[in-house]
C-alpha cells in the first residue's frame, strides 16, 4: 500500500516521501562510489557482467527446464485454502443433500480442540445453515459459542457504521456498503468474521467522508492509496473503513464506482438508509475480494464466508446477469482476477457457479500465465517478505506511522517490484523460494 497523497491534510507524507527517496539515492550514491574507490571500474564493471550473465542463465534454465504449469499451480492453491478435511466439510456445507449418517461419519473423526478457528466457523455454519442435523452435546456450546462472538462484534461495527452513515447522510455524501458488511445486509440471520465494514463513497467526496469520519472521534491512522481504516483512538481493533476504489492492484478501480453507484439499491442498512450493491457486482466483489486475500495470504476467515456469498448471490436471481460481473472486470482491469479466484472456488467447490460461467471469463493462456507468476510472487514472495518484514522494529512502526526510515524501505521495495516485473525473473525467484523453504 502506498499512503494517498493527494488529501492535503497528507501533505507531511509529501515531505518525507521526498526525502526518504533522496536519502535512498544519496546511500545507492555513496555505496557506488565507494565500490569504485575498493575496486578498480574495469574489474567491476567484469563482476557485475558476470553475476548479470549468470542471473540471465539462471531464469533461463528454470523458465525452460522447470516449465510453469498453471492447472497444477491452481490444485495447489486451492489445498492451500483449504486442506481435504475442510473442504468435505465446506462441501457439505453448501450441499442441500448431506444427511445426519454423512455428519456423523465426519465429526467422528473431527477434533474440535485441535481445528483451527476457520474449521470451526465451517462446523458452525453447517449447524447455523442446516437446523434438521443433530449435533453432539459435547461441541454444540462451542459452536454457538463462536457464532455468538460473531454476532457481537457485527453489533459493535453496526452501532458505529450507523452512527458514520448518519454524519455522511447530513453532509448529502453517498455511500455504499461492502463486502461483508452488504452480505450482512443480504443475510441478516447469517453470522460472519468481519474484521470491520467497508464503506465506499464517490472519489470526489473521499476527503469530505473521512474529515466527517475525523470530526467524529475516529483516530487518524496512516492512510493508504485507496482506502482509511478507522479506530478508536488508542485501540488497534478494526471498525470501519472508508474507500474511494476497491483494492485491486490494477490502477483502473476507480472506473468501476459509476457503475457500482447507478446499479445500487437504496435500502435500510442496519438502522439507517444508504446502498446496497446489486447481487452481480456484490458477486464481481467478492471474487476480486478473494484473489486479494489470497495474494496478501490473510484473512482466511473470511475467505471461507466468500464460498457461502457466491452460492447465495447467483442463486438469488433467477435472471442473474453474468454481463454486468463481465463489464465490471472489463472496466476495472481485472479479468484475471476474477477468472483466478472462479476458478479456484470451482476447484474447491465443484458446481458452484452457473453453467458456462468460465467459458465467459476466458483470458488469452499467455496472459493467464503471466498472470499467474504475478500473483504467486505476490502471495509467496512479497507478501512473506512483509510479514518478516513486520517483525522488526521498523515494520511495527510502519502500521501507524510512516516515519523516515518506513518511507525509505517503501521507496526501495516500489523499486524492486519494478526491477521484478518480469515473469520469468518473478518464476525464477518464486521457485527457488520455494525449493529452500
Amino acid at each position: 500500500m502506498a499512503a494517498d497523497l493527494s488529501i492535503k491534510r497528507n501533505g507531511g507524507y509529501v515531505v518525507r516521501a521526498v526525502l526518504s527517496g533522496i536519502l535512498l539515492l544519496l546511500a545507492a550514491a555513496g555505496l557506488i562510489f565507494l565500490l569504485t574507490r575498493l575496486i578498480p571500474g574495469r574489474i567491476l564493471l567484469w563482476i557485475a557482467g558476470g553475476v548479470l550473465l549468470a542471473l540471465l542463465l539462471l531464469i533461463a534454465g528454470v523458465w525452460f527446464f522447470c516449465p510453469f504449469d498453471p492447472e497444477r499451480a491452481l490444485r495447489e492453491q486451492g489445498d492451500g485454502v483449504l486442506d481435504e478435511l475442510d473442504r468435505k466439510l465446506l462441501r457439505m456445507a453448501l450441499s442441500e443433500h448431506v444427511g445426519q449418517q454423512e455428519l456423523d461419519a465426519f465429526l467422528a473423526d473431527w477434533d474440535i480442540e485441535a481445528a483451527p478457528i476457520k474449521s470451526v466457523l465451517l462446523v458452525a455454519y453447517l449447524m447455523k445453515t442446516r437446523p434438521e442435523l443433530h449435533f453432539p452435546a459435547a461441541i454444540t456450546p462451542r459452536l454457538t459459542g463462536v457464532l455468538s462472538f460473531c454476532r457481537y462484534q457485527n453489533l459493535k461495527r453496526e452501532a458505529h457504521f450507523c452512527k458514520l452513515g448518519t454524519a455522511l447522510r447530513e453532509r448529502s455524501i453517498p455511500f455504499l456498503i461492502l463486502k461483508g458488511g452488504a452480505m450482512k445486509v443480504y443475510r441478516p440471520d447469517f453470522p460472519r468474521w468481519m474484521s470491520d465494514i467497508d464503506v465506499l463513497v464517490p472519489a470526489a467526496d473521499y476527503d469530505r467522508a473521512t474529515r466527517t469520519a475525523l470530526d467524529l472521534g475516529y483516530g487518524d491512522p496512516m492512510p493508504t492509496d485507496h482506502s482509511m481504516d478507522l479506530r478508536l483512538p488508542g485501540s488497534d481493533e478494526g471498525l470501519l473503513d472508508i474507500h474511494k476504489h476497491l483494492e485491486m492492484f490494477t490502477g483502473k478501480e476507480e472506473a468501476l464506482n459509476d457503475g457500482l453507484f447507478a446499479r445500487a439499491m437504496d435500502r435500510r442498512l442496519f438502522s439507517i438508509q444508504g446502498l446496497l450493491p446489486c447481487p452481480e457486482d456484490m458477486v464481481f466483489i467478492a471474487l476480486v475480494n478473494l484473489y486479494k486475500n489470497l495474494a496478501k495470504n490473510q484473512t482466511q476467515e473470511s475467505s471461507l464466508t466468500t464460498f457461502f456469498d457466491l452460492k447465495y448471490l447467483i442463486s438469488l436471481k433467477e435472471d442473474f446477469n453474468t454481463e454486468i460481473v463481465l463489464e465490471d472486470a472489463r472496466v476495472s482491469g481485472g479479468a484475471f482476477e476474477v477468472l483466478f479466484a472462479s476458478k479456484l472456488a470451482e476447484s474447491v467447490v465443484p458446481g458452484l457457479f452457473p453453467a458456462g460461467w468460465m467459458g465467459k471469463m476466458e483470458i488469452p493462456g499467455k496472459a493467464f500465465k503471466k498472470h499467474f507468476i504475478d500473483y504467486l510472487f505476490k502471495r509467496d514472495v512479497l507478501a512473506r517478505s512483509r510479514d518478516a518484514f513486520a517483525g522488526t522494529k521498523v515494520g511495527a512502526a510502519a502500521q501507524k506511522d510512516w516515519s523516515l526510515p518506513v518511507f525509505m524501505w517503501v521507496a526501495l521495495v516500489a523499486a524492486v517490484k519494478k526491477i521484478s516485473g518480469w515473469a520469468p525473473l518473478q518464476y525464477a525467484i518464486w521457485r527457488l523460494r520455494r525449493s529452500f523453504r
